[in-house]
């Protein structure tokens, strides 16, 4: 498979929720693939960033790879799950660590509730298997179920997992309560960070539905908007740059890397066009962004 020149990804995932790589495995899988700059964003933890970060430290790799810390915040936007990223966080505040231990209980119980539904369809023990193993605070999301019945040979792929067993409507599926866009956003901030709407061309709304969306975003202080993503068509590239500029957002990329599979890797496909303003050029946060040796952060690059 071919990868494009990108050297930035702020969007990643690790076994600290649903993502199948340890956070030094996925560091070193950055490495191998060129990333300069990864954002570690997982599921409503932050588990994973210390140990991240005290890889990239190991063996001279400071200065070769900046670990951007990050968390991606489950919200609920007219009954459709939304997810804003944080980047650039301030993991060890206050209020990020009451807001992680709210989640993990409320995380917990839809595990187990999952759990205990798949095992009527079939699936015994599977929430003690899945958890077996797991670093104590680790989040679990449907993400690690539908691995789970994948590799079980139960489904032909991740993705059938999911829409078979875990989707809206299907048998492992349990609604949740999470909160709305702008608790997320303000704990975000409070915690120094930015804003991010994570993956907006994923939801299953309309285009009159997604400005009405970005619009309550904007309204409750979102600063940016991920406008490439490893699996995006160059048209709907060119659709989030334009709501970007209409809304006056800043772009981010990132390859929401969870696993291995077709068309998603660390740093792949991921290219902002020019007309809009990266995120990381963000007067508050630039000074904070290391530029690497080999590093393009020009607009309308492969980032």
């Amino acid at each position: 498979m071919r990868y494009h020149d990108s050297t930035i990804d702020l969007h990643t995932h690790t076994t600290a929720s649903d993502g199948a790589f340890t956070p030094e495995a996925l560091v070193e899988r950055a490495r191998s693939k060129g990333i300069t700059h990864l954002a570690i964003t997982d599921h409503d933890t932050t588990l994973g960033i210390a140990r991240a970060m005290a890889r990239a430290k190991q063996d001279d790799l400071l200065g070769q790879i900046q670990i951007i810390p990050g968390v991606e915040i489950s919200t609920s936007f007219k009954t459709v799950q939304i997810h804003i990223a944080g980047l650039f966080i301030d993991p060890d505040c206050e209020v990020m660590k009451r807001f992680v231990e709210r989640q993990l209980s409320l995380r917990k119980w839809r595990a187990e509730e999952m759990g205990r539904k798949l095992e009527g369809a079939g699936f015994p023990h599977i929430y003690e298997e899945i958890t077996e193993g797991l670093p104590e605070g680790s989040i679990v999301t449907r993400g690690n179920f539908a691995r789970y019945i994948y590799e079980k040979g139960k489904a032909k792929s991740f993705e059938d997992a999911f829409n078979r067993y875990l989707r809206r409507g299907r048998v492992g599926y349990v609604n949740s309560q999470w909160m709305d866009i702008q608790e997320a956003v303000e704990i975000i901030h409070q915690a120094g960070g930015i804003a991010v709407l994570a993956h907006p061309r994923r939801y299953e709304i309309t285009n009159g539905r997604l400005r009405t969306l970005i619009t309550y975003f904007r309204e409750a202080g979102g600063e940016a908007m991920e406008v490439a993503a490893c699996q995006m068509k160059p048209s709907d590239r060119d659709f989030m740059a334009t709501l970007c500029v209409q809304y006056g957002l800043l772009g981010s990329a990132g390859s929401d890397f969870h696993h291995e599979g077709s068309f998603r890797e660390l740093g792949w496909n991921l290219s902002i066009p020019g007309k809009v303003t990266p995120v990381f050029e963000e007067p508050r946060f630039k000074g904070r962004f290391e530029v690497i040796p080999g590093m393009n952060s020009g607009r309308g690059t492969a980032i």
